[in-house]
């Protein structure tokens, strides 16, 4: 196995950490070049119906990948660094999602090259828990449970051998490890301005300019306020497992209150809503509520939210607002954009 080829591919992965470790890099030391390519990766997050074109090795244009490994490998990182100052959800989700489909897409020809070695290395690496025998892989029942996937992940428990799911082929494994990866690429870490140079925080400021405003345009619906038993399903299953007590995951939080706040829900109405989670706190999500309502988010399209893992049903429309109705009409755009 190529090893710059694996931490190119699996920039997330622990081995491509262990190496930038072993460089001694430092934030100090990030150079131009770097900051150039992590804005060229930002930019591709809002093309999802050009990600593969993104994904090749060759597209990189590396000449010697040796050579060229260190400045490579910190984009992911810094990345990461950049999306926890900015805190802006939506950038944080297409990131993980653009990882996500990368990671596919690398695993596929890995099986097509047989190169079991580097998927024994990744399976390890993303999800310990799942280990093979004669009958194929599986992770133990608690172990699943224990990784709080929810709704982002339905697996039948119809493989169940001795409390032990059994992933029946290799799309259903590379599935699951899809989504236990985007899971961790969206976990935020608290980082302090003080503490970064001002060149990564000038930066920062660059990359909120030119993509936090850069939302995919979804179209505008002018509804009247619906009861919530009006609800589209993938909203009413939020609101309410949300209303009976379930700790909903940190994507689910954030669109229910963005639905929420687009249908005439007041900042109080949401806040009293969210006291029904089990860890609510009202520090935070005060702060957060206030933060949507303010940056005025748009609802997410079924694409989106179907990516997300809170899809349940097909419902035959792009956009979850089309399924309310303003009074007797069937809902139409608005004009104003």
């Amino acid at each position: 196995m190529d090893d710059y080829d694996y931490l190119l591919k699996y920039p997330f992965s622990k081995a491509s950490m262990e190496y930038i470790d072993s460089k001694g890099l430092l934030l100090s030391d990030i150079s131009p070049i770097v900051l150039e390519k992590t804005d060229l990766l930002f930019s591709r997050l809002f093309e999802p119906e050009s990600y593969a074109s993104f994904f090749s090795i060759d597209s990189l244009k590396i000449s010697d990948r040796k050579a060229e490994l260190d400045t490579e490998l910190l984009v992911y990182p810094v990345s990461k660094i950049i999306l926890n100052i900015l805190n802006n959800v939506p950038l944080f989700q297409a990131f993980a999602s653009y990882h996500q489909k990368r990671f596919v897409y690398f695993i596929g020809l890995d099986y097509k090259a047989r190169a079991y070695d580097s998927i024994e290395r990744l399976i390890k690496d993303i999800c310990p828990s799942v280990t093979q025998d004669r009958s194929g892989f599986f992770i133990p029942l608690a172990s699943l449970l224990a990784l709080e996937l929810g709704e982002e992940y339905k697996l039948q428990y119809t493989n169940l051998e001795h409390g032990n799911i059994y992933f029946q082929n290799k799309e259903q494994l590379v599935e699951f490890l899809s989504i236990v990866l985007k899971k961790r690429i969206l976990r935020t870490t608290e980082v302090s301005r003080k503490e970064l140079p001002k060149s990564l925080v000038s930066f920062s400021e660059v990359i909120r300019k030119k993509y936090v405003s850069t939302r995919l345009p979804a179209v505008t619906y002018t509804i009247a306020r619906p009861k919530d038993t009006e609800f589209p399903p993938c909203f009413d299953k939020l609101y309410n497992d949300l209303l009976s007590g379930r700790k909903l995951s940190h994507i689910g939080n954030y669109h229910l209150a963005v639905f929420l706040s687009n249908i005439g829900y007041s900042y109080q109405e949401i806040l009293d809503i969210y006291r029904n989670l089990p860890n609510f706190d009202e520090r935070i999500s005060s702060y957060q509520i206030r933060n949507i309502m303010e940056k005025k988010y748009s609802v997410a399209n079924c694409e989106t939210l179907r990516s997300n893992g809170l899809c349940i049903m097909d419902c035959k429309v792009k956009h979850p607002l089309q399924l309310l109705r303003k009074k007797e009409s069937v809902l139409k755009p608005s004009k104003d954009k």
